[in-house]
């Protein structure tokens, strides 16, 4: 599984990312580098190979050139699209707390957080890298660098290190201790105890349907793995945290109307760590023909 994810947009910048791309695979191993071009075969599910590869990744790579904020053929910005595949990406990427890396690229300026749908803002408060045309191997030495500890590799050898300017080295030591503090801080014994198990839940939605919702739920560490019911129909969970007292996880599916496309639907769950009237759990759900309001309900807990 390959542990670093290349997002870009195609209409903005295919060539510098497919240039990154060739670097990070130089740097880390093609086996170690995820591009749609290289890795999804033809006549294969795109939305679920992107999927499955940013379950698998480590980091995310978001490639930004100077029209990534362009609007389509419609006239609308592509990121307003709920089913936009790079906000898609994005989104994945922040509800699962992967480490996001903006590299600007052709002179792109990075994106105020105004510019962005809600989903994902939370890519603005990220440190850019820029990358130069004419300083490009300097500039992706610092890529390279910022990269590595997330990855376990060692340092390039000393001759090959650049000196780092203060902004470049702020980012870099931000997004280790990041990492660091998310991914060194272990749930408490018994939240993994009290979360980890089987439950069940009668769940009433907006519209008035009432369905026996199952959640099976696996602890890796802080990671939440498993599968969630919606609509009585049992979902693969593809991302999700305890984070102390608290515990966060997502599935998704598709809302077709009509001769309307078929949109995208994130469904996030969130609860805190449960007491002997069961699991509260909130749910929320976006990316709609309609807005959703918030449903909170009681899961109880199956078996012994």
């Amino acid at each position: 599984m390959a542990r670093l994810f290349v997002s870009y947009r195609r209409e903005d910048a295919p060539g510098h990312a497919g240039r990154v791309a060739d670097g990070l695979e130089q740097a880390f191993g093609a086996e170690n580098v995820f591009r749609d071009v290289d890795d999804i075969a033809p006549g294969a599910d795109f939305a679920a190979v992107i999927d499955r590869a940013l379950a698998g990744t480590v980091a995310v790579v978001v490639v930004i050139g100077p029209n990534w904020l362009a609007p389509g053929p419609d006239g609308v910005p592509r990121l307003a699209a709920p089913d936009d595949f790079v906000r898609h990406e994005i989104e994945l990427a922040l509800a699962a707390d992967k480490p996001l890396l903006p590299v600007l690229v052709n002179g792109a300026r990075m994106p105020a957080a105004a510019a962005l749908p809600s989903s994902i803002r939370g890519l603005a408060e990220r440190q850019a890298i820029a990358l130069g045309d004419l300083d490009w191997k300097r500039d992706f030495d610092r890529l390279r660098d910022a990269l590595a500890p997330l990855l376990g590799a060692g340092e390039p050898p000393e001759a090959r290190r650049v000196v780092l300017l203060a902004g470049v080295a702020l980012a870099m030591a931000a997004l280790g201790l990041w990492w660091w503090r998310r991914r060194s801080r272990p749930p408490p014994p018994e939240a993994v105890a009290a979360f980890a198990g089987e439950w069940e839940a009668r769940v009433i939605y907006p519209w008035g349907d009432s369905h026996d919702e199952r959640f099976e739920l696996v602890l890796r560490g802080a990671e939440v793995h498993g599968r969630a019911s919606f609509l009585g129909l049992p979902r693969n969970i593809l991302g999700g945290r305890v984070d102390g007292r608290q515990i966060e996880f997502f599935t998704e599916t598709r809302e077709v109307r009509g001769d309307e496309p078929a949109r995208r639907l994130r469904h996030r769950y969130r609860g805190e760590l449960p007491y002997a009237g069961g699991l509260r759990l909130t749910l929320e759900t976006r990316g709609g023909y309609d807005e959703m309001p918030p449903v909170s309900f009681t899961a109880r807990r199956v078996g012994p």
